[in-house]
């Protein structure tokens, strides 16, 4: 697995996840993005259904497809 460094992380303000398994299938977006002490990368995440309420998960879980998917919003009717 590569270290982050001081390299941006794989994940930016504004993208969107949803959880794997999760049968609301909530819509999370990334509100910040930073590495903590440790400089392990972190996303701050929340749901676009309810703003207050909110998770932090390292960059690395979030990319990893067992856990988050990207959102991909439903195809258009028209």
């Amino acid at each position: 697995m590569a270290m982050f460094g001081s390299k941006v992380p794989p994940a930016e303000v504004g993208d969107r996840f949803t959880k794997v398994g999760d049968r609301l299938q909530k819509t999370w977006e990334v509100s910040r993005v930073w590495a903590t002490a440790d400089g392990i990368p972190h996303a701050r995440l929340q749901t676009l259904e309810r703003s207050s309420e909110t998770m932090l998960v390292s960059v690395t879980t979030l990319a990893d497809r067992e856990f988050f998917a990207p959102y991909l919003p439903p195809p258009n009717s028209d």
